[in-house]
């Protein structure tokens, strides 16, 4: 018999599964899913009747009132962002026309001292020649 026995060998280690988030991090979890055939959704947690789901790096409120409030301030959000992209369209659209007022009120002015310092010659063609 010997002094050392087959008791002692290593065992062998099973084989690994593929590793994913390399796969992952290098082409994409779209490519990811679609090589390997998975099937990733966002990671839910349902505690009673409280259940929250995680999308885009925030847990978002999936159910009960806090879904439908967090919902509602999602609407009004984007309804915020509208308005505040339409106030300034309408700020732009303002100056811009306040600009184009005063260069004609100024061009207006323009004609009218050309008109009063050309009656204002004439005027004086007349008076020499009357003399």
């Amino acid at each position: 018999m010997p002094l050392f026995s087959n008791k002692f060998t290593p065992k062998t280690i099973p084989v690994r599964r593929t590793d994913t988030s390399v796969i992952k991090k290098e082409f994409g979890s779209d490519y990811a899913s679609k090589e390997l055939s998975l099937e990733l959704s966002p990671p839910k947690i349902k505690l009673g009747d409280f259940e929250v789901t995680f999308e885009d790096g925030q847990w978002i409120p999936a159910s009960g009132k806090a879904g439908a409030a967090h919902k509602e301030i999602i609407r009004l959000k984007n309804e915020l962002e509208q308005l505040e992209e339409e106030n300034n369209m309408l700020r732009l659209k303002f100056e811009i026309l306040l600009d184009m007022m005063t260069d004609k009120t100024v061009e207006a002015e323009q004609v009218e001292v050309q008109r009063a310092q050309s009656l204002s010659s004439l005027k004086q063609k007349s008076k020499k020649q009357k003399w």
